[in-house]
């Protein structure tokens, strides 16, 4: 179930990384503070405005663009629309923005741990409390508005800049493996990966209670909500699973026990992780949302889901690459701290 190093031609790696400039691009750059977003259609066939947006504005998530278009906060041709108001070549779409949190005045103090790059992806073991994209209030002090920054002024071997574009995304308090694209062309094949469910993940998280079972197949039909029922109850439910397997028990004195997984999804449901291993009866420690209570005494301040690793097949090299990253130190030393104090209780 672990997945460890790079695969494929490691000569062919070193090539890779090792042919210059590093790029950005063709888009809107989140590094500078924006209110307004114009765009004018160029599409051959009619298309439904709130799909058109979320191809265009791929750092919104579909959701938040019709809730935005509901508010009146979108437009077509200086007129109010809805969601399913279908745009034509030539049609101009104006998008008004949250003026959300500050911009920040150094981006640059943002260090980022890089597990590898080349000129066409990038992966990051990305810390705890960071949001992936822009969305509510938080407009500017993103990942990808430090990214967008970052690569500010790179070009491509073509001379040509383009836009960091997510390949997946990591809730705000989830630590680990993430996958950027530096290219159009990768990111569009790699983003076909995931929808195809060709990508390979895996997932460490600490549970509540104990786990008896030492793997398990959780197949639980999922939906969007903001509570455990909801996700279990709502109209529209898509099949979902999770391979479960321990890595440790932890008897602990205080709001224990405990038990240390690991996730290896097989779909890609919203918070798909998080709902099944609450569904099953152990939420993730420190997981309110979702019937883990608040962080026992000791935690970190968060709940501890972590990207342990990534397989997936590079486009550009030819070649399946596998990408890992090493538990945050807080989790790493909570783990150690638990496994003390369940050999000393059994001494």
């Amino acid at each position: 179930m672990v997945l460890l190093g790079i695969r494929g031609s490691r000569t062919s790696l070193r090539r890779a990384c090792g042919s210059g400039a590093i790029v950005i691009g063709r888009g809107r750059n989140l590094a500078e503070k924006r209110e307004r977003i114009e765009v004018t259609v160029r599409a051959t066939e009619p298309q439904r405005l709130d799909l058109y947006l979320g191809a265009q504005l791929n750092w919104k998530s579909r959701t938040r663009l019709k809730a935005l278009i509901r508010a009146g906060k979108v437009k077509v041709n200086d007129e109010a629309a809805k969601p399913a108001r279908r745009v034509r070549a030539g049609d101009v779409v104006t998008l008004e923005l949250s003026t959300g949190a500050a911009c920040p005045e150094d981006y640059d103090e943002l260090e980022l741990e890089v597990l590898y790059e080349d000129p066409w992806v990038l992966a990051i073991s990305k810390p705890a409390g960071l949001l992936v994209h822009p969305v509510g209030r938080h407009v500017y002090d993103t990942l990808m508005n430090h990214l967008h920054h970052r690569y500010r002024h790179a070009r491509s071997e073509d001379g040509d800049p383009v836009v960091p574009r997510l390949c997946h995304r990591l809730d705000k308090e989830t630590t680990g493996v993430l996958v950027i694209a530096k290219d159009p062309y990768v990111h569009r094949e790699v983003m076909g990966q995931f929808e195809r469910r060709l990508v390979s993940k895996e997932y460490v998280a600490l549970v509540r209670g104990d786990h008896r079972e030492d793997s398990a197949e959780l197949s639980v039909p999922i939906g969007e909500g903001r509570c455990l029922r909801s996700c279990l109850e709502h109209d529209v439910l898509k099949e979902s699973r999770t391979g479960v397997a321990v890595l440790a028990r932890f008897s602990a004195p205080d709001d224990g026990p405990f038990t240390l997984v690991a996730c290896v999804p097989h779909t890609g449901r919203q918070n798909q992780i998080r709902v099944h291993l609450a569904a099953s009866g152990h939420p993730l420690a420190g997981d309110s949302r979702y019937g883990g209570g608040s962080p026992p005494p000791g935690f970190p301040a968060r709940y501890l889901l972590h990207s342990r690793a990534i397989r997936f097949y590079h486009p550009r090299l030819k070649s399946e690459v596998e990408l890992a990253a090493e538990l945050p130190p807080d989790f790493r030393e909570l783990i150690e701290r638990l496994g003390s104090v369940a050999a000393h209780r059994h001494a």
